[in-house]
């Protein structure tokens, strides 16, 4: 991803130019070049900046985050438009088939019509984007945490997610798009800006190459590059928020919630500001452009009423969240559990892989669509009203009539969303009904963690929560009170606690809800739902179903806070595990390095001097651009010491190959007079100076916060006299990390509170 050898990079050039005709970079500065255009001299050193900054040029940024806000609107208005004509022509097909040949027939094929769907999208999965099947969030938030996830954002998942996510929506799984949609928004922000923001990061540094007429290569900082990538995935993220909900503001809000603070530098805000303005402009535009408006693809109601609640609805919005809070970490655990079920299921016939996991796709989705037809079927046809709020789906009943559980599950979970939160079909949908389309709905969606699909639980959240306050409005209705809230505020109040429980954020969901509701009267006791509703859920669940899901899966991560059982830790029992072969001197032969880089686990190689001293960290991509240069110059070869160990540098004969190998042969002996003899590869010019020391005692919370708040990646551990004693990747204190969590899982029955020193020393957390 990161180096190239010094041959000469053809984009740079250009880019160059272009700074140079503008007045921003000066020509008269540059290195001098050979003919190839590679600079024959380099910098003495790499220059590095700190964490947590870019230091791009204000128009590269704002240009990749502009770019990416337009992107995502296009692809916003291609998936929408897609997905509402397959779905029309699906259940338009559905109706046909029931007027045509009966009810039992119209199952049939309308089940056939989703298997057929379901097997479209898990061969595209399987046969050209496996990164693309599930929503992709958990691995999303563990990157825009800080870490590492290689394979993650791809040209081939982002298009293959696009596209399984459309035809998972149109198969009829119990998802929505909220979770494929965030993840593409910051794949989509990954590509742009590594592909407009690399010749800016990166810098030719002398690396001493024998034999050749240049001696530099091409390095890059990856810090930098890195950091920059993150701050515009952020706004991708937050674009895709926006556009689903059409709201700019959650979209932000939502970002900032799901990756926390920690890892949200302060330039995000106002990118993120921008973009998802930018974004939900452009999105408007075009779909106005097409006769229509986004709140006809959105959760929205339409009919807002100047007194949506009173005092007398208060006990039972706080009635609700208290039965919603532990149903939602209720339900959360039961995703859960499906989910290790399934992996233990596909485990003990892995030797079926993939088709196994095919089947079990094709198979659910086939599941779904019958169980919503049948159970569709027990529902009494209803006349329609004169004036209504949300259109109905006729189904099995005459004309001039319509099935309220059709009307429920026989749709996309935004339509069934607007149904709910109508505020104008109070006596439309009725408990039974409501009451049929929860359990149905609610079983398939827990039934539906673990296969490969695209999925978002959004919506599904959303939808759930909406059917129990709709439930809980009509007995309110009938048996409570008069003049209590229409059932769509009830319905509204559930949505936003099972969010709530189930996301475990809060301020998002209030802004959310409060859009769709098109009414700010609501927010009170939105809020107040929301807080109670968390704060049950956290009671049983102390982590959500994404942070179970990171943990399950073993994604990096790194909490705002470091586990209760990492107190009694200290430096020195963190230390990674580094072989003697990956430590470096400030001057290490050609073959020394080789046999570093064959050390596959370690990605930072601590450069050591005299004195036992650490004086800076080097790059696995570093060394390799290194070792490239010189394997250029045709002199040395990683083969030749594979082969002969005692051999550093083959100088060939002069007949070899006739005046060419002559150049090379004054070129290698004026290389060697330099600076440097032999193959000796000056290393400490590739290495970040003035490494993060942490004293060998110091405990593990404390150092915890450098890496976790101050963006660190790397750290020596260190005497009290300065000695290195060994590093602490962040990738080592990730896996310490999970190690302290899964002890406490398999301890819980301890009390964080009131564990002992003894009893605490007595916990073993294995490597």
């Amino acid at each position: 991803m990161s180096l190239n050898s010094a041959r000469g990079i053809g984009d740079e050039g250009y880019f160059l130019g272009l700074m140079q005709g503008v007045g921003i970079f000066d020509k008269h500065t540059t290195p001098r070049r050979n003919s190839t255009g590679t600079p024959m001299r380099g910098l003495r050193r790499i220059k590095t900046s700190g964490p947590m900054t870019h230091k791009l040029p204000w128009y590269v940024m704002w240009g990749i985050t502009l770019l990416t806000a337009v992107l995502m609107a296009v692809i916003n208005f291609c998936t929408i438009w897609i997905i509402s004509f397959a779905v029309e022509w699906k259940f338009s097909t559905l109706q046909v088939m029931v007027d045509s040949h009966g009810v039992w027939f119209a199952v049939l094929g309308f089940t056939g019509i989703c298997s057929v769907g379901a097997l479209c999208c898990t061969l595209l999965i399987h046969i050209a984007a496996p990164g693309a099947g599930g929503s992709g969030a958990p691995e999303n938030k563990g990157y825009l945490n800080g870490n590492e996830i290689p394979g993650l954002f791809t040209v081939q998942n982002l298009v293959g997610r696009a596209f399984a996510t459309m035809l998972a929506n149109v198969s009829g799984y119990p998802v929505g798009r909220e979770g494929p949609t965030v993840t593409m928004g910051s794949n989509l922000a990954y590509l742009i800006t590594h592909a407009l923001a690399l010749p800016f990061v990166r810098q030719w540094v002398d690396v001493d190459a024998p034999g050749s007429a240049t001696s530099a290569a091409v390095m890059i900082d990856e810090e930098r590059f890195e950091h920059a990538k993150r701050i515009v995935c952020t706004v991708g993220g937050a674009c895709g928020m926006a556009m689903l909900f059409d709201s700019p503001i959650g979209g932000i809000v939502y970002m900032f919630e799901e990756i926390t603070s920690t890892s949200w530098p302060v330039e995000v805000t106002f990118r993120a500001f921008a973009g998802t303005s930018v974004c939900a402009l452009v999105s408007r535009a075009l779909l106005n452009l097409c006769g229509t408006s986004t709140k006809a693809f959105v959760v929205y109601e339409w009919n807002p009423q100047p007194q949506g609640w009173s005092w007398r609805d208060v006990p039972f919005f706080v009635l609700l969240a208290v039965i919603i809070g532990p149903f939602s970490a209720l339900h959360t655990r039961a995703c859960l559990a499906v989910a290790t079920a399934r992996q233990k299921l596909m485990g003990k016939i892995s030797h079926l892989q993939p088709f196994n996991k095919m089947a079990d796709a094709v198979f659910y989705g086939a599941l779904c669509a019958s169980t919503y037809a049948l159970v569709a079927l027990l529902a009494k046809c209803r006349h329609l009203p004169l004036e209504t709020g949300a259109e109905f789906v006729r189904y099995d009943c005459e004309e001039g009539k319509y099935n309220p559980v059709a009307s429920l599950l026989l749709t996309t979970s935004e339509g069934a969303v607007k149904r709910l939160f109508s505020r104008h079909n109070v006596n439309e949908i009725h408990f039974r009904n409501e009451l049929l389309a929860f359990l149905s709905y609610t079983i398939l969606n827990i039934g539906l963690t673990g296969v490969p699909v695209p999925s978002g639980n959004f919506t599904g959240s959303m939808l759930i929560g909406g059917l129990a306050g709709r439930m809980m409005g009509a007995l309110v209705r009938d048996y409570g009170q008069p003049g209590v809230a229409v059932s769509g505020v009830y319905a509204m109040v559930g949505s936003a606690s099972m969010l709530a429980g189930f996301k475990q954020m809060a301020v998002a969901v209030v802004v959310f809800i409060t859009g769709a509701a098109n009414d700010l009267n609501l927010v009170p006791p939105l809020m107040l739902a929301v807080t109670v509703s968390l704060l049950l859920n956290k009671m049983i669940n102390e982590r959500g179903f994404d942070e179970e899901q990171i943990l399950r899966k073993a994604i990096p991560f790194l909490g705002p806070e470091p586990p209760r059982l990492m107190d009694r830790i200290v430096a020195l029992d963190l230390r990674d595990e580094l072989p003697p072969e990956a430590v470096l001197s400030p001057e290490a032969e050609f073959r020394t390095i080789t046999v570093a880089l064959e050390q596959s686990k370690v990605e930072f190689f601590p450069v050591v001097k005299e004195g036992n001293i650490c004086i800076g960290f080097t790059t696995r991509a570093r060394l390799q651009a290194a070792m490239d240069s010189w394997e250029a110059t045709g002199l040395i070869s990683r083969s030749d010491l594979t082969e002969r160990p005692g051999t550093q540098l083959r100088v060939p004969s002069v007949t070899d190959e006739g005046t060419e190998q002559m150049g090379k042969l004054i070129s290698a002996t004026v290389a060697r007079e330099s600076s440097f003899s032999g193959s000796v590869l000056p290393v400490f010019r590739l290495a970040e100076r003035s490494p993060y020391t942490i004293l060998e005692d110091m405990p593990g919370p404390r150092l915890y916060a450098l890496f976790a708040k101050a963006g660190a990646k790397i750290a020596c551990v260190v005497t009290e006299k300065g000695e290195f004693k060994g590093m602490i990747s962040r990738k080592g204190l990730v896996d310490a990390v999970r190690r302290c969590e899964e002890a406490h899982d398999a301890n819980g029955a301890f009390d964080d509170d009131t564990l002992d020193d003894e009893e605490e020393h007595s916990l073993v957390l294995p490597r």
